[in-house]
C-alpha cells in the first residue's frame, strides 16, 4: 500500500484529503506543521508528501528544501498544495525542490491526475 504524507495545518483540507485517499486505498499520514511534518517524513519514508506552503513552526518552501537535503527523503515527490497563485511563489515551490504545483480550492479530479502522474495507477 502507497504511502502519503499531508503536512497542512487546515484541518478541513487535511480531513477532506485524507479520506478522499483512504477511498483510493492509500495509507495516509498527517502533520499540521512543518517541524511535524519532517519528523514524519524520516520516521516513515512516505512515497509521496502533499505540503502546503503557509504552515506553523516552518512554513512549506523550508520543509521542502530540508527534506531534498536529506539522503532518505530526497527522492520522495512533493506536491505543494497551496492558495499562493502569485508566478513567483510558484517558481519557488520548484526552486526549493517541489515536484508539482496545485492551487487551493482543488477538486479530487485535479488530486487525481496528480496521483495518476506520481502512481501510474491501473483503474
Amino acid at each position: 500500500m502507497k504511502k502519503i504524507l499531508i503536512i497542512e495545518d487546515d484541518q478541513n483540507i487535511t480531513l477532506s484529503l485524507k479520506m478522499y485517499l483512504e477511498k483510493k486505498k492509500f495509507e495516509v499520514l498527517t502533520a499540521s506543521d512543518g517541524l511535524k511534518g519532517i519528523e514524519q517524513a524520516q520516521k516513515n519514508i512516505p512515497d509521496l508528501i502533499m505540503l502546503d506552503i503557509i504552515l506553523p513552526k516552518m512554513d512549506g518552501y523550508m520543509v521542502c528544501k530540508a527534506l531534498k537535503e536529506e539522503t532518505n527523503t530526497k527522492d520522495i515527490p512533493i506536491i505543494f498544495i497551496s492558495a499562493k497563485t502569485r508566478e513567483e511563489d510558484i517558481d519557488k515551490a520548484f526552486k526549493v525542490g517541489g515536484d508539482e504545483f496545485i492551487v487551493k480550492p482543488f477538486g479530487h479530479k485535479k488530486i487525481e491526475k496528480v496521483l495518476n502522474k506520481f502512481f501510474k495507477e491501473e483503474k
